[in-house]
């Protein structure tokens, strides 16, 4: 629905334009009148107005002082302009001044209902536009608030290899996020890798800090930088830098960053963290720099609170110096993950070691090992939870010598086929566990009256504890300081039923020796205190 406004300084000459046409016919349910400037200005302020029609000549303020004023104060208001006078400068006038129209008097009806119309489409067609730009400048809000994230994801992709790092399609989304990427620039890749915090923290209050973490991180890291701070699909807390083909090398700038950075985390956050800082490369190298953070994070099981900088020049190609022959460790590391039914993190590690051997590393004997070792860990997983291949035909089609590749590039294939077929096999038994969650817990529960650590619990696993704490909590949900509480409150609980010992004694067999840090954490995760929970099972 629309508003009008009719001035005109004749009284009878406002009732005619007031009657004349059926207003409500065309859509416009209020109609103002004025007989001076003043008048309409004051109607102006107090109503919005779509179309006014105003008469030119008038006492005082004439027509194009209010049509000027429009323009300023009421810019969506249409204006039709009135005169007696036929002389074409008049039109000229009122038109330069933005009038939709000009008409003259005495004003034809039909007329006049005809150029009402015209401008009543205008006016739709300018709330459209109006309404369009205020769409797009919402999106466009949103979308600058969300520009951090969407960059987040662009590099999450990368790394992830979910999209071509061909320089033609990768130069199209980089513009979609404002990313001025220059074929000569080079990239490094720094892994935040959280160690320890200080205090024992939930899941959820760890996943808080981590973000904390990361915000600390864009400010004082990249601190003089370009870049990027993110999380990848698996967990790894990373910083993307970038070093302009134009520019200076940051290689020193970065590793002064991670120092201040590290001793920022110690005193505001209160948690230790190692810093893996890789060669700069170019984007299509990136995903080896990637590669080599995650691998000397995992390698890493003895120093801690440290930047650790590239150990090879940039000009030597990153992971060179891995062995011709595969390790064995490389094996367990691959069961590991197997058992957690992990299949897109086992598919990257495959990709990871096959990529990083050259032709000339390869020979008969290490096709032969690795071949045996892949065998070796599939029956022996299957046989742990009491299953056959033979019982799977996908898997016995595989593993028949009638299949087994022979070439090089072949053998990565039939590989990640072997094992995402026995991952197939334990879920479709109900038989995926973590053996790395059992033998944790296990050992929790064998050294309940002691302090156990996260590098202790790493250690026994052979694993990095910062790797150990991201699988274990994408396992069960729990971070290790959460297991250990929970493993003691449970047999806490049994000593209590089944047992006469004191609460001291049985606060101490569970590592307790405050009774009162025992009553209260029994209460907050129980709901009661010891003594409460000990009545409450006698009277059942």
């Amino acid at each position: 629905m629309y508003r009008a406004l009719i001035v005109d300084d004749q009284y009878f000459a406002l009732l005619g334009l007031q009657q004349g046409i059926d207003w409500s016919e065309l859509g416009v349910t209020d109609v103002f009148l004025a007989e001076n400037v003043e008048q309409a200005i004051e109607c102006l302020k107090q109503h919005p107005v779509d179309l006014l029609i105003c008469d030119i000549e008038m006492p005082g303020r004439n027509g194009l002082d209010l049509l000027a004023w429009v323009k300023q104060h009421s810019p969506v208001t249409l204006t039709i302009m009135l005169t007696c006078h036929a002389d074409f400068e008049y039109a000229q006038r009122a038109l330069q001044h933005g009038a939709f129209h000009y008409l003259l008097k005495p004003v034809d009806y039909e007329e006049l209902k005809k150029v009402v119309c015209e401008a009543i489409a205008g006016i739709d067609r300018q709330k459209e536009q109006q309404q369009f730009e205020a769409l797009m400048r919402e999106y466009r809000r949103k979308w600058e608030h969300q520009l951090p994230i969407l960059v987040e994801r662009f590099w999450q992709d990368i790394l992830s290899q979910r999209v071509s790092i061909r320089p033609d399609s990768l130069q199209i989304v980089a513009q979609t996020y404002n990313l001025d990427l220059k074929p000569g620039d080079r990239y490094y890749i720094a892994l935040l890798g959280l160690e320890q915090w200080k205090e024992n923290l939930s899941a959820r209050d760890e996943t808080i800090m981590e973000y904390a973490l990361r915000n600390l991180a864009e400010e004082l890291l990249l601190n003089g930088l370009e870049g990027a701070i993110l999380q990848d699909h698996v967990g790894h807390n990373l910083a993307v830098v970038y070093e302009r083909c134009e520019g200076s090398p940051v290689s020193n700038r970065l590793e002064q960053n991670g120092r201040a950075f590290l001793s920022a985390c110690e005193r505001l956050l209160q948690c230790s963290l190692s810093i893996y800082i890789s060669p700069a490369v170019h984007l299509q190298d990136i995903v080896g720099a990637y590669t080599y953070v995650t691998e000397r994070e995992q390698r890493n099981l003895n120093s801690s609170r440290q930047v650790f900088t590239p150990v090879c020049p940039p000009s030597e190609k990153v992971l060179d110096q891995i062995p011709t022959a595969a390790p064995m460790n490389l094996f367990a590391e691959w069961a590991t993950v197997l058992e957690l039914g992990e299949l897109e993190e086992l598919d990257r590690r495959v990709k990871q070691w096959f990529s990083n051997i050259r032709g000339d590393q390869w020979s008969n004997e290490s096709h032969r090992q690795l071949f045996h070792g892949v065998l070796f860990i599939i029956h022996t997983i299957l046989a742990k939870k009491g299953l056959s291949l033979h019982k799977s035909e996908e898997l016995k089609t595989l593993t028949d010598k009638e299949n087994y590749p022979k070439h090089p590039a072949a053998l990565q294939n039939w590989t990640m086929e072997c094992l995402a077929a026995t991952v197939r096999v334990l879920r479709t038994s109900n038989s995926v566990s973590s053996a790395v969650v059992a033998k944790i817990r296990q050992y929790i529960r064998s050294r309940l009256n002691q302090e156990i650590t996260r590098e202790e619990l790493a250690a026994h696993v052979y694993l990095n504890p910062a790797y150990l704490s991201r699988m274990f909590k994408k396992e069960t949900g729990l971070s290790l300081s959460d297991v250990i509480i929970q493993e003691r409150i449970e047999e806490a609980k049994r000593l209590l039923e089944a047992t006469e010992y004191k609460i001291t004694d049985i606060a101490e067999s569970v590592g307790y020796i405050s009774l009162g840090s025992f009553s209260n954490l029994f209460k907050r995760v129980v709901g009661v205190t010891p003594q409460q929970y000990r009545a409450r099972k006698k009277l059942e």
